[in-house]
């Protein structure tokens, strides 16, 4: 890992553009060891949790700063994290299974990449006008739907939604789109479905819920059974999006999830895993304050979580130095 100091510049930009970094060979001890964080769509919950993680863990910090930034999706923050452009990235359980193993879309082994923590389990949501008449992923057939970026987890994981009920990709006008370009495809009526893989009651989709009346597709049992044996265990998991959630939403939404990780390089300092860990937990109640999403780092949900690839050095000792008991990982 290169350690950035303070005064070096961090450019991030939107839609796959790289992080491009000033580097220093050590930080001087005057200075914090800076750590580019790549995140998702700065619209969606991955951001706005990286951004309430920063500041708890920022504030009155004379050792670190993290610096969130927004991205094109997983596959981008692996990229950055492999070249050195970001030393901290969120991962889906999936693609990280597939990164570390050299499989699916890596055609290398990142058997430096490691877990410090799950977070939250990002949903996949399909919204599509109200007045549409479509029910659940089969009725897309031949519509314009939006997948999110190339490498986003909603261009891997509604893509396999819409395979299992019989819709292979040609059969649908895919538009691979940022989440805002889709927010204002479907309020202009030019988007027939958007979807995305995010938190619930994120920022972007509220505003749409707001200002046009849409409609949650729900993923039938079924389905959701056929997208697990597509995944390696724990890549995805069934959730729900609650009633009242949204604007307009008066019934619940059955869909899955896929569990969302904070991970590095394990050349990452322990001090600095230590301190992100035991900083950031010690401080939920502040964390959440600045994004309710935070809420949703349960002790049963860390419990839960299947880690597809080793653990930091540092990670577990810090987990349940926390009261935290994380699961073994298992090859």
């Amino acid at each position: 890992m290169t350690a950035i100091s303070e005064k070096a510049s961090l450019r991030a930009g939107l839609l796959g553009l790289a992080a491009a970094c000033m580097f220093g060979t050590l930080a001087l001890a005057q200075d914090r060891t800076a750590l580019g964080f790549a995140t998702s769509a700065s619209g969606g919950t991955g951001y706005m949790y990286a951004v309430a993680l920063a500041t708890v863990v920022n504030e009155d910090s004379e050792d670190l700063k993290i610096t969130p930034f927004p991205s094109a999706g997983v596959v981008e923050n692996d990229r950055l994290l492999r070249g050195d452009e970001a030393q901290l990235i969120l991962h889906t359980g999936g693609e990280a299974y597939d990164s570390y193993r050299g499989t699916g879309r890596y055609p290398s082994a990142a058997t430096d990449l490691r877990a410090i923590v799950p977070i939250y389990a990002s949903l996949i949501q399909i919204v599509v006008p109200a007045d549409m008449e479509a029910t659940r992923p089969a009725d897309l057939k031949g519509k314009r739907v939006g997948l999110g970026e190339p490498g986003s987890s909603a261009n891997t994981y509604v893509r396999q939604a819409l395979e299992a009920e019989g819709v292979k990709d040609g059969e649908y006008d895919a538009r691979p789109n940022s989440l805002t370009e889709q927010v204002a495809g479907v309020r202009d009526g030019n988007l027939d479905a958007l979807s995305t893989v995010m938190g619930a009651g994120a920022p972007a989709l509220q505003d749409l819920a707001t200002s046009r009346d849409v409609r949650w597709i729900s993923i039938a049992p079924e389905t959701l059974q056929a997208v697990l044996k597509m995944n390696p265990p724990g890549a995805v998991v069934p959730v729900g999006i609650p009633a009242g959630t949204y604007a307009g939403q008066d019934s619940d939404v059955q869909t899955f999830g896929v569990p969302i990780w904070i991970m590095a390089r394990a050349d990452l300092p322990d001090a600095a895993v230590t301190q992100i860990l035991t900083r950031f937990f010690g401080n939920l109640d502040r964390a959440s304050d600045i994004h309710p999403i935070v809420k949703t780092t349960t002790k049963e949900f860390v419990a839960g979580a299947t880690p597809p690839v080793p653990w930091h050095d540092a990670a577990v000792p810090a987990l349940k130095e926390m009261g935290y008991a994380p699961l073994p990982f298992e090859e």
